[in-house]
């Protein structure tokens, strides 16, 4: 690396600062959750006693990304709903969290998608840890930082050199290439120096380094780097990119596994993906199997679209009663023009938590969401009504965020038949009149 970039790299590392994932609070939470002798009560004083990582700790808990049947509104409950073995993992899901509000620069990317992210690439890391007898923690939190140079960067060279080159090559060994071409540094080497301030070049630091198999793109010099770019691989392939073959071969070689255990991943770290494919398929039969996992949509943890449809379609082929619910949250281009990416993306969340618990929900696209409600006419008319009052409840405004509301347009099966295509038609028009009638209620198509 040249002078003048680790200049500019090691500025940008001050100006960033340390990683709360690496100590305080965090690192005392992951002691006593690991701790048998410790007792609940204490683990709880010491996770009150920072005000900051409490309030994180519980927004993740109670995130739709984690969808716990229960909610918690105390740190007591949250240690109970989560359960110890689980909580020093989520210690630091929630500093991460937090530490990605705060940090300046994302290079463009959405700091919320960013972090869901780095939870699946983190939950897929330690899934194959735990199965290839490699460390679990340092797989986890490795797979939860490893892109944390796409921070580094943007403070170290600004942000529109950095998205210039994420428009051109979005992810994978391509974008780290480019970057070292334009910047004369990549993100995993930035990350990595990011994580390592005391210099002690430790296991987390060659995990993050080489998660896109350095320079030749093929190193894969430990077990736990292994299971970091394999865990990055079965999550790009979920949300639909193609994978790096070159790079796949030597970290399956590293852990002594085949392509098969992708797939088991897959459906064991994020359970909404299921597989119907046999363990000896070759690798592009396993690539394709992986692709059609791909049916939640990363932000919300909702169904995505074609999921979401094709669960309708087997609801109404199957000559099941109810209604289609169509979503749409009041002035939202206004409400992320005003709050940004990050704020609005919690709001798309939020939605998403209300919508779940009224229904079989999913997201559309954008600030568009769907929800199949099982029932009458009358079932329908009270489950809209709720859904509108739940989310100007859920997010009444302050004085950052403005009041969030809905309008829904709902279509019976009893008034329009089975017929998917005709029912979103009804909802659309039904949804529309919700709208021309002045926002924030729900409108039933009954004719």
């Amino acid at each position: 690396m040249r002078p003048a970039v680790r200049d500019k790299i090691a500025r940008a590392i001050v100006q960033i600062g340390p990683l709360p994932v690496l100590g305080g609070t965090v690192a005392r939470v992951r002691a006593l959750a690991d701790d048998p002798d410790a007792s609940t009560p204490a683990l709880v004083a010491v996770i009150e006693d920072d005000e900051s990582f409490s309030a994180n700790l519980l927004r993740y808990a109670n995130s739709a990304a984690l969808a716990r049947p229960l909610r918690a509104h105390t740190i007591h409950q949250a240690v109970t709903v989560v359960g110890r073995n689980a909580l020093g993992r989520i210690a630091v899901e929630a500093a991460t969290y937090s530490f990605l509000q705060r940090v300046p620069g994302a290079g463009g990317r959405s700091r919320g998608h960013m972090h869901l992210h780095a939870v699946s690439v983190a939950a897929c890391a330690a899934e194959l840890a735990q199965r290839t007898g490699s460390d679990v923690e340092i797989a986890h939190l490795a797979g939860l930082l490893h892109d944390v140079g796409k921070l580094v960067l943007p403070v170290a060279f600004g942000e529109e050199e950095v998205d210039a080159i994420a428009n051109e090559r979005p992810s994978g060994t391509a974008r780290a290439e480019l970057e070292r071409e334009r910047l004369g540094v990549d993100h995993a080497y930035a990350g990595a120096l990011l994580t390592d301030q005391d210099g002690s070049r430790d296991e987390l630091y060659t995990a993050i380094l080489f998660h896109h198999g350095g320079r030749s793109g093929q190193e894969t010099p430990t077990a736990e780097v292994a299971c970091v770019q394999l865990a990055n691989a079965v999550v790009g392939m979920l949300a639909g990119e193609e994978p790096d073959a070159e790079l796949l071969h030597p970290a399956l070689v590293r852990v002594g596994a085949t392509p098969a255990i992708l797939d088991e991943v897959a459906e064991a770290a994020i359970p909404s993906h299921t597989s119907g494919t046999g363990g000896d398929a070759a690798l592009a039969e396993r690539v394709a199997s992986l692709e059609r996992l791909a049916s939640t949509d990363e932000l919300t943890g909702l169904a995505n679209r074609r999921e979401w449809l094709s669960r309708a379609r087997e609801r109404l082929a199957a000559s099941e009663e109810g209604t289609v619910l169509i979503c749409d949250i009041d002035h939202f281009k206004q409400i992320n023009d005003r709050v940004g990416h990050l704020t609005a993306d919690l709001v798309l969340t939020e939605v998403a938590r209300v919508l779940r618990s009224h229904g079989n929900a999913g997201r559309l696209g954008g600030d568009e969401f769907a929800v199949w409600v099982p029932g009458d006419v009358a079932v329908a008319a009270r489950v809209a009504a709720r859904v509108v009052a739940d989310t100007s409840a859920r997010l009444p405004g302050d004085e950052q965020l403005p009041a969030v509301t809905l309008s829904v347009g709902a279509a019976p099966t009893a008034v329009h038949g089975h017929d998917l295509t005709r029912l979103l038609e009804a909802a659309d028009v039904a949804l529309y009149e919700a709208k021309s009638g002045g926002r924030d209620r729900a409108s039933v198509a009954v004719t």
